[in-house]
């Protein structure tokens, strides 16, 4: 029976993650806001979870602007890692004009520019913290205390990690799960909830960039809890019920 580890990531400085894009007009001037989703996707934290250092190992390709995911197949010999769900959010904001001239941390006069319009970045800030689960069937594995994830920003997170074991096996919806791997897991669900969805995904993986919660009717979902009492629902990945 693999172990299950339920783990928080306390983030350390700054992160851009999976933005959306909104408008909004205020006294004339056009504001472009990038708000990032509330989830991490489970590639990047399987390469930082793994050992591994995403930020060069995982860079986007310059002819295509694409991650390599590469590794992941090495990587998951040793473990599995599910999506990020959060459990607190601080978010500060940049605010650029369209030229990119200047950026700070709050609102700035209107620039010396010809274009009225503005870029608005929201970023999740230190005092941010995720939660995650991660399977491994091998014993000798270790969980860096320090990951950093991502190729924007920092990323740096502190992590703690409790051993969790299974109360039961349930039907409903789950927790953030990666849609591709539930099929190649033959864990597909009966009907899910969009949570995210990235621009690239997994080669070879239809699906792999979507992050949802999965629903299932079923007792394919297994109940996970921490010694602290920390809860995730998930169906658990190379593990038939």
């Amino acid at each position: 029976m693999p172990k299950t580890y339920i783990c928080t990531l306390k983030l350390c400085d700054y992160l851009t993650f999976s933005s959306t894009v909104s408008y909004a007009n205020v006294m004339d001037v056009t504001y472009m806001v990038y708000k990032p989703q509330p989830y991490i996707h489970n590639y990047p934290l399987m390469y930082g979870l793994g050992g591994l250092l995403y930020a060069s190992l995982a860079s986007p390709h310059v002819e295509t602007a694409e991650i390599d995911y590469s590794l992941l197949d090495e990587v998951e010999r040793r473990l599995y890692v599910y999506p990020a769900r959060p459990r607190r959010i601080d978010l500060k904001r940049m605010l650029l004009n369209i030229k990119g001239e200047r950026a700070v941390e709050v609102v700035q006069p209107r620039p010396k520019s010809m274009y009225p319009w503005h870029v608005m970045h929201l970023y999740f800030a230190p005092g941010s913290v995720f939660e995650t689960v991660v399977v491994t069937e091998l014993d000798n594995v270790r969980i860096p205390s320090i990951i950093r994830v991502g190729v924007k920003r920092q990323g740096v997170f502190r992590v703690v990690c409790e051993e969790a074991t299974v109360k039961e096996y349930t039907s409903g919806l789950t927790d953030p799960v990666n849609l591709g791997d539930l099929a190649r897991y033959k864990l597909n669900p009966d009907s899910y909830v969009m949570l995210l969805n990235t621009k690239t995904a997994r080669r070879g993986v239809p699906g792999s960039n979507t992050i949802v919660k999965a629903y299932y009717r079923e007792n394919k979902v297994a109940l996970l809890e921490s010694r602290s009492g920390i809860r995730f629902r998930v169906p658990l990945i190379g593990v038939h019920h």
